[in-house]
């Protein structure tokens, strides 16, 4: 778990918890990371140091109906919110190893910025 997607994650997560009180159904996100020694322990200690509320961590494979882009280290796709199935995708971006820096974060944040409620 690198610093910019830590950050990313962080940064996700207050935008959503921002927006959840003008939504009637529940938002939130999750993010994927691949399994490594340690892994779980680490992801633990970001969500309770940063008080996670929105975003869950999860480790493994992405199931395959994501089609996730084997090549990226990251991949972000932005939904809109809605019932499962019924989302539309409005950004997808599937950034390789050290890609993702603040300029990207800052695209991604705009972009998510799009589909929560005002």
């Amino acid at each position: 778990m690198s610093e910019p997607l830590a950050s990313l994650v962080m940064k996700i997560d207050e935008s959503i918890e921002a927006a959840s009180s003008k939504y009637p159904q529940k938002l939130g996100t999750f993010v994927i990371i691949g399994d490594a020694p340690g892994r779980a322990d680490e992801l633990r200690s970001l969500a309770a140091r940063n008080a996670l509320r929105r975003v869950t961590l999860c480790i493994g494979n992405a199931p395959p109906r994501y089609e996730i882009n084997p090549a990226a280290d990251v991949t972000v796709v932005i939904y809109t919110p809605g019932r499962p199935r019924q989302n539309e995708v409005r950004a997808n971006f599937a950034l390789r190893h050290r890609e993702l820096n603040e300029q990207t974060q800052g695209a991604i944040l705009d972009e998510l910025a799009k589909v929560l409620p005002k």
